[in-house]
């Protein structure tokens, strides 16, 4: 039977809809499980829908501990707008409930990094399911400073439940929960078969044509999908982080610290060592170096550099501090998958899936930091070898339904992925619609990906438009919004004919440069000023046809 709780006249998609009733249909019947598993009787559908839709002005202000296995309130969330600076999300969320001001302090992009839709993360931490605080990785470090500022503020009431949750932090996928293979909860066993460098040579940058595959598995995808990837640690970090916490190299701690999520440091570690400081000072030295140790950690604790350090640094800056291996891995969350935006159509690639990978290495203070699953694609996993893997849903950035609706996709860098994919299931379909490209990198010698493609489907076709963007080709730079203002007549032009208008790539510049720049195309070709071109976009948001896939 399905379960209609989200009402028709909702402003989604009939795609979403049925997502969203499956999520909340799955929230029910946890309440009812938990219910019943506590002696209760079952929730009815009526009074979860009551719990799940509840009348205006019913929302409290903050949760007690009989809500601690409960969902949030559903509140209007106008704060639920990328667009509007993180200052602006908060004040629009003051006197809320206090997952809704969490909720406020998230980038609003539903990009499911974290694992989480923004409104679910935020819902975690408060109702004390999760305890990390920098997941968000497009809001960054303007995010987690937020969330530790509400976490700190809101702590100092006795009702809230957050981090004074006794219970261990349990994940809680975006996926429903199943025991399908190829979920995060249940991934797949998949081989690496291919990955080979796309830039030529002169190239600044490493960004790698990955091809996985998925023969003897069940994993379906679809185009606008994501591949999550989960990856194992570099082991030479994880020997030099041992090393540093005084700890013991054996083959169980070598294992366990390379599922482990090193890049961050974890609040909870600077806590036990405050603790272990306090507790144990014969470990640390004198008192009064003690007491400088712990008045120095605890401003880290509220620093910058909390979101900036890595483990490692953290160690070697804090040395001498004593933990035991039980209470230094109980302290740090495991390793995170790192989700990929699909760049293959299961139509044209039946048993694999492709991927478009940046692998980032750089220098930070002196020290070699490696992006954790960019290079464990690209050096520690051997052609043929296996790695596990899901599929992330996409929630309305995929193909238009109708075949025939023109497409205008803004894909700099790796942000061209999904846009192959698009391009190969229009072809397979057959479809009719148009297709602009915008697509922009560093120099078109060296960093022009997927050139042979791209320019073939040009010459067929299939791409009626192809607009290039090399940055470093002249003394002026050129970047992809750039293009789009230079063609603003026929870009609006297609948009009134009915175009959905797709971007992928960095949330933080370009995403907002793209977004500003397609409003400024708006207000200055149609006449009607910037506030007209704020509700032509988000009249496009609503109809589904302006849908953004960054991170």
């Amino acid at each position: 039977m399905t379960i209609e709780i989200v009402p028709e006249s909702a402003p989604f998609s009939s795609e979403q809809r049925a997502w969203l009733n499956g999520f909340l249909a799955g929230m029910i019947g946890m309440i009812d499980s938990q219910q019943a598993a506590q002696g209760g009787t079952s929730v009815s559908l009526a009074a979860a829908a009551a719990i799940l839709n509840p009348p205006l002005g019913s929302a409290s202000t903050s949760l007690t501990e009989s809500d601690v296995d409960q969902p949030v309130d559903l509140e209007e969330t106008p704060w639920h707008d990328s667009s509007i600076s993180i200052a602006d999300r908060l004040k629009l969320a003051e006197g809320k409930a206090p997952a809704s001001r969490m909720m406020a302090a998230m980038a609003q992009l539903d990009c499911g990094t974290c694992g989480y839709l923004c409104k679910t993360y935020a819902e975690a931490i408060a109702l004390g399911k999760e305890k990390s605080l920098t997941l968000c990785t497009p809001g960054g470090s303007e995010t987690a400073k937020a969330l530790r500022k509400l976490s700190k503020e809101l702590n100092a009431s006795p009702n809230f439940v957050g981090t004074n949750a006794t219970s261990k932090a349990k994940h809680e996928s975006t996926e429903t929960s199943t025991n399908t293979i190829g979920t995060r909860d249940q991934p797949a066993i998949a081989k690496l078969i291919l990955c080979e460098r796309l830039n030529r040579e002169g190239s600044a940058k490493d960004t790698r044509h990955v091809e996985i595959d998925l023969s003897g598995t069940s994993v379906r995808y679809k185009v606008g999908d994501a591949l999550g990837v989960f990856p194992v640690n570099c082991s030479n970090l994880v020997r030099d982080v041992i090393k540093a916490a005084s700890l013991d190299e054996t083959p169980s701690l070598l294992e366990a610290l390379s599922n482990k999520c090193l890049r961050s440091i974890p609040v909870e570690l600077i806590e036990l060592a405050v603790t272990n400081v306090t507790q144990r000072p014969k470990l640390n030295g004198a008192v009064q170096t003690d007491t400088k140790l712990i008045s120095s950690l605890q401003t880290f604790l509220e620093s910058d550099d909390l979101d900036h350090w890595d483990l490692l640094e953290f160690l070697h800056t804090f040395p001498g501090i004593v933990f035991s291996v039980t209470e230094f891995l109980d302290a740090i969350p495991a390793i995170r998958p790192r989700l990929y935006s699909i760049a293959s159509s299961q139509s044209i690639h039946p048993n694999a899936v492709h991927l478009t990978v940046g692998r980032v290495e750089n220098v930070v203070r002196q020290r070699a930091r490696k992006g954790v699953a960019s290079t464990f694609l690209a050096d520690r996993t051997a052609t043929g070898n296996s790695l596990k893997v899901f599929v992330h849903p996409s929630h309305g950035f995929t193909l238009p339904s109708n075949p025939t609706a023109p497409m205008i996709m803004v894909g700099p860098g790796t942000g061209i992925a999904p846009f192959m994919a698009f391009l190969q299931q229009r072809l397979a379909d057959g479809a009719q619609g148009k297709n602009w490209l915008f697509f922009g990198d560093q120099k078109c010698a060296s960093d022009y990906l997927y050139q042979e493609t791209l320019e073939g489907w040009t010459a067929k076709g299939l791409l009626t438009k192809l607009d290039l963007a090399f940055s470093r080709d002249s003394d002026e730079k050129v970047y992809v919004q750039h293009r789009m203002k230079q063609n603003a007549n026929e870009l609006f032009e297609w948009l009134e004919a009915g175009a959905y208008f797709f971007v992928c790539g960095d949330a933080q510049r370009m995403a907002v440069d793209v977004d500003l720049a397609l409003k400024d195309v708006i207000a200055s070709v149609s006449g009607k000023g910037l506030d007209f071109a704020r509700e032509y976009v988000k009249s496009l948001s609503q109809q589904n046809r302006y849908a953004r896939d960054v991170y």
